[in-house]
């Protein structure tokens, strides 16, 4: 019987990890997350990217629906 042993995959991901992934820094993860630009899971202190979240994050850069503000002066006020 062939078992299918998902927690092998690794689905999740830290900032840091996705940052390494990304060939970013990790504050510059950490800002896409504070701006909302990229999704993450909160578990306790510690926040988790998804695969999916990481592929989201990608194609709402690519639609167009995205503004990079990562170099804009000071916080984006409402």
């Amino acid at each position: 019987m062939m078992i299918n042993n998902l927690m092998s995959v690794q689905t999740s991901y830290t900032p840091v990890q996705v940052a390494k992934m990304l060939g970013v820094k990790p504050t510059t993860v950490y800002a896409w997350l504070s701006r909302k630009e990229m999704r993450a899971n909160k578990v306790g202190h510690n926040r988790y990217i998804s695969h999916q979240q990481i592929v989201d994050f990608f194609n709402q850069r690519k639609t167009g629906e995205y503004v990079d503000m990562t170099y804009a002066n000071g916080p984006v006020r409402s």
